[in-house]
């Protein structure tokens, strides 16, 4: 088993990727189409494909970072720039993402992508405050409330860098802020829709959605390698998860394409099982069953 900087070190792709370039293309014109024709669907309808395609594309994005379609980081961005999700600027995205990897999975001190929060400050927060990180842990609290506590916890720490006179992220929030206008420019002036409109029908489900693949990702567990979960899935959800779902697989194999993972995790399905303590979910409907109203861990870090 190799290190985790040498693992993250492997994000790089072998060649151009067709399956990767079919779906770059279907989200942009499935986007644009649902958008453009968006008083056609009624709304109670529109935020299934909606949510899936805004999800579709967070997970182009996470491709993107490790190295697909293309051998160039710069082109990869580039393709995936257009942040239709709005809140989560891609290039900070990229910057914990690599963290994320590198990191001693799970600790809210080294790992960005960790739900947990350090005891210390555990024990500063008031009541409500925690029974807010309580829901948040079971599977509802993280679908209704998730997206919105991770844009908070974002752009608080961007807003505490600029009020420390700290400017060195100036530049990713202003290629942010362009992206989300020429996004938003598509959306209200261009296919007239309203701007809560499409937070209700895009925004909320596709976040949502990233949400719940992200769930209970990464457990806190003595052995590293025991923290990373596989959730096998349904052909629906590995899709729309580009197979992160397989997701003690994608730690093991950084760098290896989405439409390769599954017969990787065919291959070395008892190996990995037997490396990650057993974590393994059958598809999410067994999630939702197990933890739709109960925490599934505590939000304090154990360690």
């Amino acid at each position: 088993m190799q290190p985790a900087p040498a693992r993250a070190a492997q994000f790089v792709s072998a060649n151009v990727e067709w399956p990767t370039w079919l779906v770059l293309v279907a989200v942009y014109a499935g986007w644009m189409l649902l958008t453009f024709n968006w008083t056609s669907i009624p709304g109670w309808l529109l935020w299934l494909p909606g949510g899936y395609l805004v999800t579709l594309h967070g997970s182009l994005q996470h491709e993107a970072i490790h190295g697909h379609p293309t051998r160039n980081r710069r082109i990869n961005l580039a393709l995936v720039w257009p942040q239709l999700m709005l809140w989560y600027p891609l290039e900070f995205y990229a910057e914990q993402h690599t963290r994320h990897h590198d990191s001693d999975l799970t600790d809210p001190e080294l790992d960005p992508e960790s739900f947990y929060v350090a005891p210390a400050r555990w024990r500063r927060l008031g009541d409500v405050h925690r029974r807010v990180l309580l829901f948040n842990q079971t599977f509802t609290g993280r679908m209704l409330i998730g997206p919105w506590l991770g844009s908070y916890r974002l752009w608080r720490a961007v807003a505490e860098r600029l009020l420390r006179g700290d400017f060195s992220h100036a530049g990713i929030i202003a290629r942010h802020a362009t992206s989300c206008a020429l996004v938003l420019y598509w959306v209200l002036v261009i296919c007239d829709m309203p701007f809560y409109f499409y937070l209700l029908a895009f925004v909320w489900p596709g976040s949502s959605l990233m949400m719940m693949r992200s769930f209970l990702e990464h457990r806190y567990r003595p052995e590293r390698d025991e923290r990373t979960v596989v959730v096998e899935g349904c052909l629906l959800t590995q899709l729309l998860f580009l197979n992160n779902n397989f997701h003690a697989v994608h730690h093991d194999h950084p760098g290896l394409a989405w439409y390769r993972i599954p017969a990787t995790w065919r291959r070395e399905r008892s190996a990995t099982l037997a490396r990650n303590g057993n974590y393994f979910y059958p598809g999410y409907w067994s999630i939702v069953r197990h933890y739709l109203f109960k925490p599934w861990d505590h939000p304090a870090y154990p360690a």
